[in-house]
């Protein structure tokens, strides 16, 4: 005889519900669902299958588990009031540990005791089948990123191994469709020279503004990203969707993840080939002191009846520090001063290399009248944020003033407030700032704000450097005897007298010793009204 099979537990089970007709109608229907359980793979199967049961026991044909939003099992007609449904329906609490999972609501008149059971065993089934759903996808989302951290190994090491231009793109651009299931891609370098194409066909050597939309337009290259990296661009790498499933925001910051390793590569070969042409890394210095200079002004604009004077002191050979004052002039519009003073957090080259940026952002932004000066730097901070070097940042006070009325609007971007210090012998008012520093938030608002200049009042602007020039004890100058300093100036004191007093009284409290940042003033005087006599 052929071995029987061992009995199975739920066959016991049933055996003794079939005993008696309230085992049959209540608990058979336990049994079966116990059984069919471990089937039940995932949430949704888990919820027909009480629901299933449930009517069967009560030998209904409506009703449905309500989770108070929606319905997530329903037979037949709804209730409007699930909860409280009313004559000839039931509600019972789908709960566990004191957590309401929902409500069992079914057309019937009678209670069965078996779904209050029914209830009780599915409701810890339910959390348990949650809590594989939790770390079934915890484990799928910690096998992603251990796959994508050994991406980003065999990448990083791949890349330090190469040495060509054209190698270095060719290697990370196969490792991205590799890796994401793209069948289509296209890298251009900033001059629209083709690095690599995949799946393109037959294309041009260069590609450039119209062409190359066609070429994307035609093969469907719907991801465009900056081959870049925190200061330089080398082109723009062209995708289709994946073939399988479609790029999500975690995905498409790996994807910019690999750009920019590849981007910094390029950089860094690019960097070698530049320091190998040089004999000395004090000519690179002194170019950038050059260029430095030739950024700040020569000569100082000095509408009628104003004074201007303005001095920057690099700690190093160059520095962060900046200050620009130019006339602009449109069409049926009075000409207005604009300045602008900056310190970008560091010293040295780096600094110099975000204060020439800053400074090129300034002029091509600012050239003309400016309507509203937050909303300029709103934009000159979104453009600072994508060329910003690590976590460096910068203070920024700008403005601009209207010669004949004094009136003054500005934008204080987290710099030192400026003293605006009045001929009447008033209290200094200072321009607070109107918004946080630039290139350090992505997205910060800015206001501007207003402030006028009356005749004989100065206004004093300068970095860090000066008010934290320190004593041969260590202690700071402070702002105060800035204050002091211009108010002792004899009258009328030009903006020159007046610049001369405050470095004099900053040299005087440093006592022989040097400046310990990169130091910029630079002092606005409206001239007094001389009366006339008869």
């Amino acid at each position: 005889m052929p071995p029987t099979a061992p009995e199975s537990p739920f066959d016991r089970l049933r055996e003794l519900s079939l005993r008696s007709a309230e085992g049959t109608h209540e608990l058979l229907p336990i049994v079966d669902f116990l059984e069919m359980f471990p089937e039940q793979m995932t949430e949704e199967a888990l919820i027909h299958l009480v629901g299933v049961t449930a009517l069967g026991i009560a030998r209904a044909s409506q009703g449905g588990l309500w989770d108070g939003a929606r319905w997530l099992f329903l037979r037949g007609n709804a209730t409007p009031f699930p909860t409280h449904p009313g004559p000839g329906w039931i509600s019972l609490p789908w709960t566990y540990i004191g957590k309401a999972y929902g409500h069992l609501v079914i057309r019937t008149d009678d209670t069965p005791n078996a779904l209050r059971l029914l209830l009780s065993i599915s409701a810890p089934l339910l959390v348990w089948r949650r809590l594989e759903a939790v770390r079934s996808d915890q484990n799928r989302a910690l096998a992603l990123q251990l796959s994508r951290l050994n991406t980003l190994f065999e990448l990083t090491r791949s890349l330090g191994e190469t040495e060509r231009r054209e190698d270095i793109v060719t290697l990370a651009a196969r490792k991205i469709m590799a890796e994401f299931h793209i069948q289509r891609l296209l890298v251009v370098d900033s001059h629209g020279e083709v690095m690599f194409s995949q799946g393109l066909g037959n294309i041009p050597a260069v590609l450039e503004g119209e062409a190359l939309h066609e070429v994307a337009s035609e093969h469907r290259l719907i991801h465009a990203m900056q081959l870049r990296d925190q200061d330089h661009s080398h082109g723009f790498a062209y995708a289709c969707e994946p073939a399988i499933g479609a790029l999500g925001e975690e995905d498409e910051v790996f994807v910019q993840t690999l750009i920019n390793m590849t981007a910094a590569r390029l950089s860094g070969i690019e960097l070698r080939e530049t320091r190998a042409q040089a004999q000395r890394i004090e000519k690179d210095l002194e170019l950038a002191r050059n260029i430095q200079r030739r950024i700040l002004p020569k000569r100082l604009p000095e509408p009628s009846g104003w004074t201007c004077a303005a001095a920057n002191l690099p700690y190093e050979m160059v520095g962060g520090d900046l200050y620009d004052l130019w006339m602009t002039s449109d069409p049926g519009q009075p000409d207005r001063l604009h300045l602008a003073v900056a310190d970008i957090s560091g010293k040295g080259l780096p600094a110099s290399l975000m204060m020439t940026q800053l400074s090129a952002f300034l002029r091509a932004m600012a050239d003309r009248r400016v309507d509203d000066w937050g909303k300029l730097a709103h934009r000159l901070n979104s453009r600072m944020n994508d060329v910003r070097d690590q976590n460096r940042y910068a203070t920024l006070f700008l403005g601009s003033i209207n010669p004949l009325d004094g009136s003054v609007r500005y934008v204080n971007a987290g710099h030192n407030p400026p003293l605006l210090i009045p001929a009447d012998g008033g209290s200094v008012i200072r321009l607070e700032p109107t918004g946080p520093m630039v290139g350090l938030l992505s997205g910060a608002q800015f206001r501007e704000g207003k402030a006028c200049i009356n005749p004989g009042d100065a206004l004093i602007i300068y970095t860090d450097g000066v008010i934290d020039a320190e004593d041969v004890d260590g202690k700071e100058l402070g702002e105060q005897p800035l204050i002091e300093a211009a108010r002792g100036c004899d009258l009328p004191a030009t903006a020159e007298d007046l610049f001369e007093n405050l470095l004099v009284r900053t040299l005087q409290h440093m006592e022989g010793g040097g400046f310990k940042d990169d130091v910029t003033l630079v002092v606005i005087k409206r001239q007094p009204v001389l009366e006339s006599r008869p």
